[in-house]
């Protein structure tokens, strides 16, 4: 009688195929972040969206608005806190424009803070299509990812 590995017959094309499409949705995954540099010329226009950086297990978001405004939630020991020297988490907003390689942000409006008619400005020292890294004099240097639209209300 031979034996009959059931197996080698029956599974091992199913666990190929499992295997190589949970390995395509990874890869699928780690795709979705664009890494590709951002000319110094295009700053003003690619840095439109939502930007999310972790702040210990907090999430510190903003949203550049393509109409020169801007909404930030930041966190006590976050950069746009430590930045503007607040020790309370809060919500603020406002106008920006980028200048060379320079982001200002003059904030006008504020939730639990006391920053209005306050300006911020940090060095962009790199900028890819979803990754942004800031630095100030104040806060050092952060990294921000950007996020789609959904997924930041989710964390307002």
């Amino acid at each position: 009688m031979k034996r009959v590995n059931i197996s080698k017959k029956y599974y091992t094309p199913w666990l190929r195929t499992i295997f190589v499409i949970v390995f395509g949705l990874c890869l699928t995954t780690c795709a979705n972040i664009n890494l590709t540099p951002v000319s110094e010329a295009e700053y003003s226009t690619k840095i439109v969206g939502c930007w999310q950086g972790t702040v210990g297990d907090s999430k510190e978001t903003m949203s550049i608005n393509r109409d020169g405004t801007f909404v930030c939630q930041i966190h006590s020991t976050g950069f746009f806190a430590t930045t503007l020297s607040q020790s309370l988490p809060g919500r603020i907003s406002g106008t920006w424009k980028i200048t060379g390689s320079i982001i200002t942000m003059n904030i006008t409006g504020s939730k639990n803070e006391h920053v209005e008619n306050k300006i911020a400005s940090s060095v962009i020292m790199a900028f890819k299509t979803d990754e942004l890294t800031l630095k100030s004099d104040h806060a050092g240097t952060s990294s921000f990812l950007r996020v789609t639209l959904h997924w930041f209300n989710s964390y307002r």
